[in-house]
């Protein structure tokens, strides 16, 4: 076992943690932690869940928390990864998503070259599980915009459609190589995300333990009969370039070069139609953004374009996902992606 993280055994170890407020059960856990919870049955079987793989997304954590405390047993053993205890624990609750000289805890996992804390420990937690038979898993998250509650599906098979619509009834197909969770245990066994809205939100805590709750209750995952299904493929990733200053408000001040229209991300999985303002650049600057699909090439010009008075338009409708409000995230990832409806 890795000493970068902590494994708990059944419910006598978790109790010994469990006994305090959420808060400070980060903090009597110090690390890492993997916790497996025994089945009823004895069998090989087993579901696993992660949360807090970014120490600022709260909702599942919390609902991870409100099922240990219920003391549930299952035909199966449950398998349980709460990801990056110190951004969670450090300057306050659930400030960071990863701290300053980490990697993303969601860009490690399946690498070739395990040479960092972060990497050994994914390494770690996929040997811990190599001989459980899995049936599912699912990685809980929150957004850093407005967004509905949705999944994210790196795999479109029957039985991984079946999980997400057990979670939600939204769905994103995922088709990017980011060394995400989801892709590292799709491999092996249906596997989502679900997106459970802004973090710090009571009712979407309570939207992540039902999400718990109908996964951990579903007898199996296939997808027996036609359901209306709402489903995007990821096409295009959007990013503002890495020279310019920006903010996400209505006005160009502080020396800034990009002022971003704030409330844009209330049209997530909605509709930006062609025309559509979504900030203000100085005038004679070039397009601030970049935009490449999903092999790396660019798509720029396509989508943007600026008008007279510094006006940054987009050039055709587009649905935007996972559009963020916030400037680090979105130096750290992205501002949004496009998705493309898709018939199934």
């Amino acid at each position: 076992m890795s000493d970068f993280y902590r494994r708990l055994e059944g419910y006598e170890d978790v109790k010994r943690l469990l006994d305090a407020s959420d808060e400070q059960v980060l903090a009597n856990l110090g690390k890492p932690t993997l916790i497996r919870i025994p089945g009823t049955d004895g069998s090989p079987r087993a579901r696993f869940i992660s949360c807090l793989l970014h120490g600022n997304e709260d909702s599942g954590y919390h609902a991870v928390l409100e099922l240990l405390r219920t003391d549930a047993r299952y035909p199966f053993d449950l398998w349980i990864f709460i990801g990056n205890v110190a951004a969670a624990s450090r300057d306050g609750w659930f400030a960071h998503r990863y701290l300053d000289g980490e990697e993303d805890f969601n860009r490690v996992w399946g690498r070739e070259d395990p040479t960092t804390p972060m990497r050994v420990i994914a390494d770690a937690v996929v040997a811990e599980l190599g001989a459980a038979d899995l049936d599912a898993t699912v990685d809980l998250h929150n957004n850093t915009g407005e967004n509905p509650y949705y999944a994210v599906l790196p795999n479109r098979t029957d039985a991984a459609v079946a999980l997400a619509l057990t979670c939600v009834d939204r769905i994103v197909e995922w088709r990017l190589r980011a060394y995400s969770l989801i892709e590292q245990f799709s491999l092996r066994c249906p596997t989502v995300a679900v997106e459970c809205g802004l973090p710090l939100r009571p009712r979407n805590h309570a939207f992540a333990l039902g999400v718990l709750h109908r996964f951990l209750a579903a007898p199996s995952f296939e997808r027996t009969e036609a359901v209306p299904l709402a489903l995007l493929r990821l096409a295009y990733r959007v990013s503002v370039r890495p020279e310019v200053e920006f903010t996400f408000d209505s006005a160009l001040d502080n020396g800034y070069e990009l002022a971003l229209r704030p409330g844009l991300d209330g049209q997530n999985f909605g509709m930006l139609l062609a025309g559509t303002e979504l900030g203000k650049v100085r005038e004679g600057a070039p397009v601030p953004l970049e935009a490449l699909d999903l092999s790396g090439h660019d798509v720029t010009q396509r989508l943007f374009e600026i008008r007279p008075g510094g006006r940054l338009v987009i050039r055709e409708d587009v649905t935007p996902v996972m559009m963020t409000r916030n400037a680090l995230q979105t130096r750290r990832d992205c501002l949004f992606y496009v998705g493309r409806h898709l018939a199934v």
